[in-house]
C-alpha cells in the first residue's frame, strides 16, 4: 500500500483503473468463518502438550488475516449447546477440549479476541441457537458435561428425531425457557468477552421435522386461541427468539452487532414485504422455518450473511441473480448484507480464483450505499485454495489481496444507531515505530500514514492512506515485508510520512483525524443550504452546506428528532451527491443535518435539522400492481424538467423481450390507443429518460388490464360469401378491444384440413391478413379464378389462460390474381388521401394503418377537421382502415 502511495501520478493512472477504484472500497467487511468443528482453529483439542503450538498457529493465522487486509473473524463459539469459551450455562466443547465439560489448557475465545484486537481485527461469536446433537453413533452426550448437558438437566427442552440411522436433537423453539436460555447464554458470552458481534448460521428447526414432534405444544397454542398454521407458528417461535435476543444484546452492549447467516435463497413470500421472490428454491421457509425477511423488516438483526454457495451462471442457483436480490432486500430495510461463500463445497472448491474476483466486483456493483461484504467458509481454505496466476502459485488470500482487497478496509458502520459523540484524539506522538495518543475509552482508532507532500487540508481519511486500526491508545507501525508487496513502511521511509489518528467508535463511526503534534481546535458549525424547508429535490440532487471543515458527516432520517436514521456518511468539501445514499421514496419527508469533522478539530454540534422530499423519477399511473385497468389507459410519470425526452416501454414480458408500446415523447404521459393492449393480461412498464447527457430509468411497474367480453369475429372483407377479392386486397374482421390475437384460416375445402390450409395468427391490434398475393396454402399460392373458404376466431385471456372465441360462419370468395390498384371492395365513400393527408370528414374516427404483411404500423384519430396525417409513415404500400358507423372502410395507400 505504501509503495502505491509513492508512485508517480502517471503510474497511478495506469494501475488504478476506473474499475479498480470502484472496487477499492474503504467500507467493506472482509471476513471468514473459523471453526474448531471443521478443524480450522484450534485444529485439535487443546492440551498442555499442544497449547503453545496452537497459540503460535493462531498468531500466524491472525498475521495472515492482517496482512491480507481482512477485517473480521466469525469464530465458532457454540456448536451443539456447548461452549468454546468459559460458559456459565453450557459445557466446554469436545472440539476444543479432550472431554466435553472439561476446561482446555487455555481459553481459545479469550486468546483469539485479545490477539485479534491487537491487530485491529474484529471477532464475532458464531453460535448455533438450537442444535444439540447430530450423530450417527450416539443419541446424546451422556455424563460428559454433567448437568450442563440438557439431556441431564432439562430433557423436556429437547426434541429428539431419529431418521435414516441418525439422531437429530434440537432445543424446542416453542418453549419460553429455551428462548430465555439462548438469551442468557449469549449475554453471558458478550459480558465476559469483548466481542464485536454475534452471528447465527442456518440451524433452526431440523429440516423436515414431522408435525407430530411438536404437536402437543402446537395444540396448547391453538387451545389458547392461536390461529396460525403449525408452520407459521414455528416460524414465529424463531422470529420471537430473534426479536428478544436482539433487544437483550442492545440493552447489554448496544454496539455489539447481531446478524444471521441463513440459507442462500429466501423470500418465498417476498411480495408480503414489497419485494420480488428471490431467484431459486426457498427450501428454508418451510423446511427449517427460517424467514430472513421477517428479521430484516422488523429490524431485529443488524446484518444478514446469506450463504450464497454457488457460482455465477449456475443454472439452479445463479450467484449473479441471487446476490442483487439480497442487497436490495437489506437496503429496503436499512440493514447490511455480507455475502457468505463456501470454499469447500463443489462450487467453491473447483472454480478458478477469478470467479471470486468476479463475485466481489459484482457485489460492489449491487450494493446500495457503502455496505458490501464477503464472508468465506472455512478459514483454512483461504490459504489452501491455490492456483497458478501469471506463472506464480497464489493462495486465494494473496489473490484477493493483489486484486480487490488491495487496501485496508473498515466494516461498515451501523448508521441507523443514534450515538453520542465520543470525543476526540489529542496529543498524537511518534517514537520510532510507536504511535501514542490520548482519547476516549471503549472505542477503536484508525491510523493513517500520509505522505509529507500531501497538505492536511486535502486529507480526507482516504483508504489508500489507512494502515490499520487499534483497540488501544497506541499503534505499532508495521515494518515492510518483502513477501507482501506494499505492506508496511521501511525504516528509511518512516520520516517521509505524517501520521494521523481518528476515533472509530464501536458502532463503526469514524470521527475527526488528528495529526501528530497538532493542536486540536473547534470546527466551524455548518449551515445547510440545499435542500431546506421541505424543498422537493430531483433524484440525484446534491446536498449543499456552508462550512470550513475538510470532512463533514451527513445524517438523513425520517423524523425531525433524527432518531430513525436511514443513512449516515462522510463527504469531502461542502457538497455531496445523494445518488446511492439510500432508497429515497416519493411522498416521504426526510430530514438531514451536517456535522463538521475537520482535521485536527473536534466535531461540532450538528447543524440545524432541515427537511426535504425527493421527486423520484417514477411511473405514477396506473398504480404499481393495479388491476382492472382500462384498455386505453393514460400512463404517466414524473417530470424531470425541460429538454428531457422519455421512452415509454410496455411489454407482457418482465424482461421486455418484446414490447407492445415503444413510444418516445417529451410529454409526461401517453394515452394508449385502442387495440394495443389485450384484456386480462399483466403488463410491465418502464420509462427511460434522456436528461443532461445521460439516462435515468424508472422502476418497472406492473398492471393488469380488465377482463372483456370477446364476441365471435365479424368479417368486413369480404362482408358476404361470393365476393371477388383481388391480389392486393386483404381479409379483415372488425376490430374488437381486448383481443390478444386473431386467427385466420383459408382453404380450398370447407373442412379446412390443416395440411392444405392457410392458418395465420396475428398479434393484438392486427385484424387482417397480408395481401392475398402473399398468402400460401401451406406450399402453394392462391390460384386465379378459384374459390376459397375462410373463417376466423379471436384469442383472448380469461384468468390468465388463453381462450378462443367461436369460429365465424364460413364464407367463400373468388380470388382474382390481378391487383385492384385502388379502393377495395368495402364501401369507402367519403375517404380521400391527398398529399399524405387522409380526409374522412368526421372528427375522432379511429384510423389504423397496416403494412402489407398485416402488421399494424400506426394508430391515429382524425382531428377536428376530420383529417389524419400519414406523412409519418416510411415510403411503401399500406392498407388504411377507418371504423365508421360500425363498418371498416379500407383504402390502399402508396406513401412516396
Amino acid at each position: 500500500m505504501i509503495k502505491k502511495i509513492l508512485m508517480t501520478a502517471a503510474a497511478s493512472a495506469v494501475l488504478l483503473s476506473a474499475a479498480f477504484q470502484a472496487q477499492a472500497l474503504k467500507r467493506e467487511q472482509r471476513a471468514t468463518w473459523m471453526s474448531a468443528y471443521v478443524a480450522d482453529w484450534p485444529s485439535s483439542p487443546i492440551t498442555v502438550n499442544n497449547a503453545e503450538a496452537l497459540k503460535t498457529i493462531c498468531q500466524n493465522n491472525l498475521d495472515s488475516l492482517q496482512r491480507n487486509n481482512f477485517t473480521t473473524i466469525y469464530y465458532h463459539a457454540r456448536t451443539m449447546c456447548d461452549a468454546m469459551y468459559d460458559s456459565k450455562y453450557e459445557p466446554w466443547s469436545s472440539y476444543v477440549s479432550s472431554t466435553r465439560g472439561v476446561a482446555p489448557a487455555f481459553d481459545p475465545m479469550a486468546y483469539l479476541v485479545e490477539n485479534a484486537h491487537k491487530r485491529g481485527i474484529e471477532v464475532y461469536a458464531w453460535m448455533n441457537p438450537y442444535r444439540y446433537i447430530n450423530s450417527t453413533y450416539s443419541t446424546g452426550w451422556g455424563n460428559a458435561g454433567g448437568d450442563k448437558n440438557y439431556e441431564n438437566s432439562h430433557p423436556d427442552w429437547l426434541i429428539k428425531w431419529k431418521k435414516d440411522g441418525r439422531t437429530w436433537t434440537i432445543l424446542n423453539p416453542a418453549l419460553p425457557e429455551v428462548k430465555q436460555r439462548i438469551i442468557d447464554v449469549t449475554i453471558d458470552l458478550i459480558s465476559k468477552y469483548d466481542v464485536d458481534g454475534v452471528v447465527f448460521d442456518d440451524y433452526f428447526y431440523q429440516n423436515g421435522l414431522p408435525a407430530s414432534y411438536d404437536a402437543a405444544d402446537y395444540a396448547k397454542y391453538t387451545a389458547a386461541g392461536g390461529t396460525m398454521s403449525q408452520l407459521d407458528w414455528r416460524r414465529e417461535n424463531v422470529n420471537d427468539m430473534v426479536r428478544q435476543l436482539y433487544a437483550a444484546i442492545k440493552a447489554a452492549k448496544p454496539w455489539v452487532r447481531f446478524g444471521i447467516g441463513p440459507a442462500g435463497v429466501a423470500g418465498k413470500h417476498a411480495d408480503d414485504y414489497g419485494l420480488e421472490p428471490c431467484p431459486g428454491n426457498d427450501w428454508q421457509y418451510d423446511g427449517i422455518c427460517s424467514d430472513p425477511l421477517a428479521w430484516l423488516s422488523e429490524g431485529t438483526i443488524d446484518f444478514i450473511s446469506p450463504q450464497v454457495y454457488w457460482r455465477i451462471g449456475y443454472s439452479a442457483a445463479d450467484y449473479a441473480k441471487i446476490t442483487p436480490w439480497w442487497y436490495k432486500a437489506a437496503a429496503k430495510f436499512n440493514r447490511q448484507c455480507f455475502i457468505s461463500q463456501d470454499l469447500s463445497n463443489t462450487q467453491g472448491s473447483s472454480c478458478p480464483l477469478s470467479e471470486f474476483y468476479d463475485q466481489i466486483t459484482m457485489t460492489h456493483t449491487n450494493v446500495v450505499g457503502e455496505c458490501p461484504g464477503m464472508v468465506y467458509f472455512p478459514w483454512k481454505s483461504l490459504s489452501a485454495r491455490r492456483e497458478r496466476v501469471d506463472g506464480k502459485w497464489l493462495s486465494l488470500f494473496r489473490y484477493l489481496r493483489n486484486t480487490v482487497f488491495d487496501t485496508k478496509a473498515l466494516t461498515p458502520a451501523t448508521t441507523w444507531e443514534k450515538v453520542a459523540y465520543p470525543g476526540s484524539v489529542s496529543n498524537v506522538a511518534r517514537s520510532g515505530r510507536t504511535l501514542t495518543w490520548n482519547g476516549p475509552d471503549n472505542v477503536r482508532f484508525t491510523v493513517y500514514a500520509v505522505p509529507s507532500n500531501v497538505d492536511s487540508k486535502h486529507f480526507y481519511k482516504d483508504a489508500q492512506y489507512l494502515i490499520g486500526n487499534s483497540y488501544s491508545k497506541s499503534f505499532e507501525i508495521p515494518a515492510e515485508l518483502p513477501k507482501y508487496e506494499g505492506f508496511g513502511i521501511s525504516d528509511a521511509n518512516l520520516g517521509n510520512y505524517r501520521y494521523a489518528v481518528a476515533v472509530l467508535d464501536r458502532y463503526g463511526n469514524e470521527y475527526s483525524a488528528v495529526f501528530e503534534g497538532a493542536a486540536v481546535t473547534a470546527s466551524e458549525k455548518p449551515v445547510m443550504t440545499y435542500p431546506v424547508n421541505g424543498e422537493l429535490a430531483s433524484k440525484g440532487f446534491q446536498f449543499k452546506w456552508n462550512g470550513s471543515a475538510e470532512v463533514s458527516e451527513i445524517a438523513i432520517a425520517t423524523d425531525a428528532a433524527m432518531k430513525n436514521v436511514v443513512a449516515r456518511f462522510e463527504a469531502n468539501g461542502n457538497a455531496a451527491s445523494s445518488a446511492g445514499m439510500c432508497n429515497f421514496e416519493p411522498d416521504v419527508t426526510y430530514y438531514w443535518t451536517v456535522t463538521a469533522r475537520g482535521n485536527n478539530a473536534t466535531d461540532t454540534e450538528a447543524g440545524k435539522v432541515e427537511s426535504f422530499m425527493v421527486d423520484i423519477f417514477r411511473l405514477i399511473s396506473p398504480a404499481d400492481g393495479s388491476g382492472n385497468v382500462e384498455l386505453t389507459p393514460t400512463i404517466s410519470w414524473s417530470d424531470l424538467g425541460k429538454d428531457t425526452s422519455y421512452q415509454l416501454l410496455v411489454s407482457s414480458h418482465e424482461n421486455f423481450q418484446s414490447v407492445v408500446i415503444d413510444e418516445t415523447t417529451t410529454a409526461t404521459s401517453f394515452v394508449v390507443p385502442q387495440y394495443v393492449l389485450s384484456a386480462g393480461v399483466k403488463y410491465y412498464a418502464k420509462v427511460v429518460a434522456a436528461v443532461n447527457g445521460g439516462t435515468e430509468t424508472t422502476d418497472v411497474f406492473e398492471f393488469t388490464t380488465k377482463a372483456a367480453s370477446i364476441p365471435t369475429p365479424t368479417f368486413v372483407t369480404p362482408a358476404a360469401s361470393g365476393t371477388t377479392l383481388h391480389a392486393d386486397q386483404i381479409v379483415a374482421v372488425q376490430p374488437v378491444e381486448g383481443v390478444a390475437s386473431t386467427h385466420f384460416a383459408i382453404s380450398e375445402k370447407e373442412t379446412f384440413p390443416a395440411r392444405t390450409s392457410y392458418n395465420g395468427t396475428y398479434p393484438v391490434g392486427t385484424f387482417c391478413t397480408p395481401v392475398l398475393s402473399d398468402v400460401k396454402l401451406v406450399s402453394k399460392m392462391l390460384e386465379d379464378g378459384k374459390s376459397y373458404f375462410l373463417r376466423a376466431q379471436f384469442n383472448y385471456y380469461v384468468d390468465g389462460k388463453l381462450t378462443t372465441s367461436d369460429w365465424t360462419p364460413v364464407l367463400s370468395f373468388t380470388y382474382n390474381a390481378t391487383p385492384m390498384g385502388g379502393v377495395d371492395s368495402v364501401a369507402a365513400d367519403g375517404i380521400t388521401i391527398v398529399d399524405n393527408v387522409l380526409s374522412a370528414g368526421v372528427a375522432g374516427m379511429p384510423v389504423a394503418v397496416f403494412a402489407l404483411d398485416g402488421k399494424q404500423v400506426l394508430n391515429a384519430e382524425t382531428d377536428a377537421q376530420g383529417n389524419a396525417d400519414l406523412s409519418v409513415l416510411a415510403g411503401g404500400t399500406y392498407l388504411v382502415s377507418i371504423v365508421a358507423d360500425g363498418a371498416v372502410k379500407t383504402v390502399k395507400f402508396v406513401r412516396k
